[in-house]
């Protein structure tokens, strides 16, 4: 969404589409920070791939934090949404313009990204605070009406806003240690059949675990959503497992997006 003249505040619907697309950058988050957890050794310990020095394990437990965070965040967040309009499918932004109006790739990242994890870390947060506190004096009461926009609403407008605060934790973990010399895992293409079978699992398991999100979260009212809040939460212990065995042979999750 482009930035509006501030003679122009942004209307009803306006607000509403990029609270739509800031909820897959949201999306987005959760595989980053789920990346960084599995590239810094996951919670394996350091004999079997996991973190090497005590940085590296506080780093990854905070990305795995980071990435717990994301998900209730973006759990609020379509949850206030849809109270408003469908939310449709659990896409996933591939990029975002960054506060120096560099596009910043939101895609999986790469070994030579994670090197830079700080920076790019911070980078992201700030363009995504950025875009959630413009939409911020459009959802006060005023000339919309106080009906445009519920209170759920404006509270994950407001909370959306922190990242960079959330993020923090990450430089506070690595104490300035050159991230380089802490990854553990970085490749994402398999080596041996055993490898290429661990990547289809994992795809299948995240294609699983979105249909499941999306269908849950399609009939939250429904009788048929607590079959899909089950079947999401086994998806995640089963990803979380698999994850563990990919860095175990240092791989990275793919995380490709499914094809419905």
């Amino acid at each position: 969404m482009s930035q509006e003249p501030e003679n122009r505040p942004l209307s009803r619907d306006q607000v509403l589409r990029e609270l739509e697309f800031l909820l897959t950058v949201e999306h987005a988050l959760i595989v980053e920070y789920l990346s960084v957890c599995c590239a810094l050794g996951h919670d394996l310990a350091a004999a079997d791939g996991g973190p090497s020095t005590e940085s590296g394990r506080d780093a990854a437990i905070a990305a795995n934090a980071l990435a717990a965070a994301q998900m209730l965040r973006a759990g609020r967040l379509v949850r206030a949404l849809s109270g408003l309009r469908p939310t449709g499918a659990f896409d996933r932004a591939r990029g975002i313009v960054g506060v120096t109006g560099t596009e910043i790739s939101l895609e999986p990242p790469t070994r030579e990204q994670l090197e830079h994890l700080l920076e790019r870390e911070e980078s992201i947060a700030a363009a995504v605070d950025a875009r959630y506190a413009l939409l911020g004096p459009a959802m006060v009461v005023g000339d919309l009406g106080e009906d445009a926009f519920s209170d759920d609403l404006r509270a994950a407008a407001a909370d959306g806003a922190t990242h960079a605060n959330a993020v923090s934790v990450l430089r506070d973990s690595l104490a300035d240690r050159p991230v380089a010399d802490l990854l553990r895992a970085t490749r994402r293409f398999g080596h041996t059949d055993a490898e290429k079978v661990l990547l289809r699992i994992s795809d299948r398991t995240y294609a699983l675990l979105l249909g499941a999100l999306e269908n849950f979260f399609g009939d939250l009212h429904g009788d048929s959503g607590g079959t899909f809040r089950v079947m999401a939460l086994a998806a995640m212990d089963v990803m979380n497992d698999v994850n563990r065995a990919l860095v175990h042979a240092g791989l990275l999750p793919p995380f490709q997006m499914p094809q419905f």
